[in-house]
């Protein structure tokens, strides 16, 4: 076989060009560290959404004033709009993949066991307005978080519209911290 003949070089080509796309199929590309550092955002946004979209369970199990529900009912609605736009992002951009913890172990396991925690101390070590500052503070932490998230990754987000979509986000979270802060005062 002469490998100067134009058809043996491209057979030769497309062999080359499936043993890439193989390759490829095989062990995909891993993404950028711009990508890896979004998704890394990505995730943990993500992972807020879906914790603060849990909190009126909470009050299912301790009692709380009547203002303090409508207030947990729009944390809830607000991690699940979170955690529906981040899909809807990935439904239109396959790259932006939220299933990996960015976190080294350590900082995994401290978070838990501050979960843990703030867990404990709101079912089993706080009552009355005592369990309500508790929430409150825990709201203000974690909606302060939120802000913040959204807005580093609007700040780093290539994309102007997810960007405009996030600094929203952002907004929402923020009016939601000023309002715990609100209800505080009366604790």
């Amino acid at each position: 076989m002469n490998s100067s003949h134009p058809s043996s070089r491209a057979s030769f080509f497309c062999f080359l060009i499936f043993l890439l796309f193989a390759a490829n199929l095989i062990c995909p590309a891993e993404p950028s560290e711009k990508q890896a550092k979004l998704n890394g955002g990505y995730y943990l946004l993500h992972k807020l959404g879906d914790d603060e979209s849990q909190l009126p369970l909470l009050l299912d199990l301790k009692h709380a004033p009547p203002e303090v529900s409508p207030y947990a009912d729009q944390i809830s609605k607000m991690g699940k709009e979170t955690m529906k736009t981040i899909e809807g992002f990935q439904d239109h951009d396959p790259a932006l993949q939220f299933d990996r913890n960015p976190l080294p172990a350590i900082e995994q396991d401290t978070r838990a066991s501050i979960k843990d925690d703030k867990q404990h101390q709101l079912l089993f070590g706080t009552h009355d307005s005592e369990f309500v500052r508790a929430l409150l503070v825990s709201q203000i932490e974690a909606t302060s978080y939120a802000t913040n998230l959204c807005k580093v990754l609007a700040d780093q987000e290539s994309d102007p519209a997810r960007a405009k979509t996030l600094a929203r986000l952002g907004a929402k979270w923020l009016d939601l911290r000023s309002k715990a802060f609100e209800l505080l005062r009366h604790y």
